[in-house]
């Protein structure tokens, strides 16, 4: 095994900690930033660093530019923290007898906010990042040719694995089994949905969304009320993966009476490879008693309406949750025309929420040519 397998494998068996991991991340780098700050400005006497503070704006980009990467949907916070901390660095400066040009500088700090708005335009899905990591675990754990595998295809092994008491070796097995196109492969993978072990059972419920198997379906419906949330979202992706064959069930299930069933159903029909036949179940569900399943079916009307759903939006739009107000932006901006979308963008520009606020008068920017509200 080489070092960087090592590397990889390491990071696999402690990616729970990814996420508070990235937060500590930042911080840290936020901390060094705020320090090397404060040593120029009060503790060092060396005129040399009348050379390198200029550029200390930029050790606040490095945070700054994580944070944009892994939490897209903050963008426009960040560039005005961008602009923020520039502002702040020039009035410190000039408190304490630096001289340099904030043109200057501004003009190097804008070379950093190019680069994250390119990073931006690619990373609008607040997964992206993520994916690409998990991708490179995963390189390092399967094998891309069956011959060399550490089962080698050998489907006895690969289910004697699956009982192992190593976690590891059952995930390994499981994603053994989704390389292999083999309708035995069905059964296995469904027992494996009941695995202790989340990251089991997610690859399990991928797998299971490639096989076309109609016998898939129940169990990944039943894992969209799993206690993990991964699992819930990679079985609503993989019974849209599904298509048709899963397109009756997905829609009765959205009168479940668990909201995390009705949500991924949901999910899964907006992300379905197959056709839904009518939008009026997911309109009903604009009045379901979870926020989060409104939230859902505002954004699927978004993606897979069309004009006929308009009034439905606007409805949405006097929903008591910010979220579901958000999305009902985001959908009539896609959906409408400016005429009658304007006005409403109007009242909405004064909303409560600050997120729908900011998202409202962008879109009255673009639509009025960048006139002032």
């Amino acid at each position: 095994m080489t070092v960087l397998d090592k590397i990889l494998t390491y990071i696999h068996m402690h990616r729970g900690y990814i996420e508070p991991g990235k937060i500590l991340f930042i911080a840290f780098l936020a901390l060094i930033s705020l320090f090397v700050s404060v040593y120029v400005l009060w503790e060092s006497p060396w005129t040399g660093f009348r050379f390198i503070y200029v550029f200390i704006p930029h050790l606040y980009l490095i945070p700054i530019i994580l944070l944009a990467l892994w939490y897209p949907k903050s963008g426009l916070r960040l560039v005005g923290i961008i602009l923020f901390s520039v502002v702040l660095f020039g009035i410190f400066a000039e408190v304490f007898g630096y001289q340099f040009s904030i043109a200057f500088v501004m003009l190097y700090t804008g070379l950093d906010l190019a680069t994250i708005t390119v990073l931006l335009l690619y990373v609008k899905d607040r997964r992206l990042v993520e994916a690409v990591l998990t991708d490179l675990i995963e390189r390092g754990e399967k094998k891309k040719e069956k011959d060399i595998s550490k089962f080698g295809g050998d489907f006895d092994n690969i289910i004697n694995a699956l009982g192992s008491s190593d976690e590891h070796d059952r995930e390994e097995a499981v994603n053994a089994l989704s390389e292999i196109s083999d309708p035995r492969v069905v059964l296995p993978l469904i027992r494996a949905m009941s695995d202790d072990s989340p990251f089991v059972r997610r690859d399990a419920a991928e797998a299971l969304g490639k096989t076309g198997a109609l016998k898939a379906v129940h169990p990944l419906m039943k894992a969209l009320a799993d206690d993990d949330r991964c699992v819930r979202e990679t079985s609503a992706e993989a019974l849209g993966h599904l298509g048709d064959i899963a397109i009756p069930d997905i829609i009765q299930n959205l009168n479940d009476n668990n909201w995390k069933i009705r949500l991924g159903s949901i999910v899964a029909l907006r992300v379905s490879s197959g056709s839904v036949p009518s939008l009026d179940p997911i309109l009903k569900c604009l009045s379901d008693e979870s926020p989060f399943v409104r939230r859902e079916a505002v954004k699927t009307l978004g993606r897979i309406g069309d004009r006929t759903i308009i009034p439905y939006l606007i409805q949405a739009l006097k929903d008591s949750d910010s979220g579901v107000r958000l999305r009902g932006v985001r959908g009539l901006v896609k959906l409408g025309e400016p005429e009658e979308i304007i006005p409403v963008l109007i009242r909405y520009s004064q909303d409560p929420d600050g997120a729908v606020r900011v998202l409202a008068r962008e879109y009255l920017n673009i639509l009025q040519g960048d006139q002032k509200i």
